[in-house]
């Protein structure tokens, strides 16, 4: 076992993986959520919510990256024997870290709820609605109380980057055993994210192959969600003291990669369009049927437009006649004054929709 004086051990460092991970995993989803703004501007001309919240997530991470940056120059990724012998690097090191943890924490976050407000523009379901701001609220609300966490563990914060300060602190533990669950639960959220779509996608009267691309592509989080597992491995390093300086890195790696891939996850989807644009030869049929059902006061004349909040597709319905049907699909348009149709199902059409992929 190598001895902690020996000149291997002190040489050893991880400063330099932890700079070049922290920029690839910001600058891939950098140029992913650019060609969102792009689509979602230039070719569909619309800006929702999801759009500005994963911008400012966006915004978050290439903090997070830059911060860490600057704690691996001076001193994050070796070992704590090494960074001690300039005082005031350690100070910084540790106080860079705390910041660079609550970038981390809102990067995360928000990238999320960019996605499940994405999901909430499409679904008309009740029971994935309620499920959706079940995620969004307890996830903000866990993470945001994880991120004030980080500087209100100490009655005097600057304890925490510099010891020398006195202060009464929380227990180690306590701050730990939460981190492990705020870890535990947001790679919970990650797989609850990923899925969700399948429930609603699998439903529709679309070609199978169609239906799987969407459905995949909406579910690239389930990638975020094994990052999150995997750093929450690394969540007892906060605890680990003697060596913080060493340990600390993989969790903030770790951490970025799971914001980096719940970014991308999220900004994917609406790439679509692209595929049109530069592969026009692989553009198929925009058109399917699909059963939708309404209340018959919905229908004033005998081909009424409906659009979703965004503009983004239109669906001419005609009516036709037929029972009732409880096994109708209501989950891809819908008007949102009329959010809160009777659960009886008046009437049952043929809806034959059409996507608009010009500016």
């Amino acid at each position: 076992m190598v001895e902690r004086r020996e000149p291997g051990y002190l040489a050893e460092s991880r400063s330099s993986t932890v700079k070049s991970v922290m920029w690839v995993v910001s600058l891939v989803p950098f140029v992913i959520v650019c060609l969102r703004l792009y689509v979602r501007i230039k070719v569909k001309g619309v800006f929702g919510w999801d759009d500005g919240i994963v911008m400012v997530a966006m915004g978050c991470l290439v903090a997070y990256a830059a911060v860490s940056t600057a704690a691996a120059n001076i001193g994050l990724g070796k070992h704590l024997e090494v960074v001690e012998q300039n005082p005031n690097n350690l100070i910084y090191v540790a106080l860079l870290c705390n910041i660079g943890e609550t970038l981390a924490i809102m990067a995360c976050t928000l990238g999320k709820t960019s996605f499940a407000v994405t999901l909430l523009r499409i679904i008309v379901q009740r029971w994935a609605q309620t499920v959706l701001w079940f995620v969004i609220i307890t996830m903000n609300v866990v993470n945001v109380l994880a991120a004030l966490f980080v500087f209100v563990q100490c009655k005097d914060p600057r304890h925490l980057w510099n010891p020398a300060i006195p202060s009464e602190c929380w227990p180690t533990y306590v701050f730990t055993n939460f981190s492990l669950f705020v870890g535990a639960y947001s790679g919970a959220q990650d797989f609850v994210l990923a899925l969700l779509p399948w429930t609603i996608i699998w439903r529709l009267q679309m070609q199978k192959k169609e239906k799987l691309g969407i459905a995949v592509a909406m579910s690239l989080g389930i990638f975020a969600g094994g990052a999150a597992i995997v750093k929450t491995t690394y969540l007892v390093a906060l605890s680990a003291k003697s060596d913080f300086t060493w340990e600390l890195a993989p969790l903030l790696i770790w951490a970025a990669v799971e914001d980096g891939l719940a970014i991308a996850a999220a900004s994917i989807p609406a790439l679509r369009p692209l595929l049109r644009i530069f592969f026009p030869s692989t553009q198929s049929d925009n058109s399917y049927h699909n059963k939708w059902s309404y209340p018959l006061k919905a229908v004033s004349n005998d081909a009424d437009m409906f659009s979703n909040p965004q503009g983004e597709s239109h669906a001419t319905v005609y009516p036709a006649s037929g029972d009732a049907d409880d096994k109708s699909n209501t989950s891809i348009l819908r008007d949102r004054e009329n959010i809160w149709w009777s659960q009886t199902i008046k009437r049952t059409t043929e809806v034959d929709i059409r996507y608009n992929h010009t500016a």
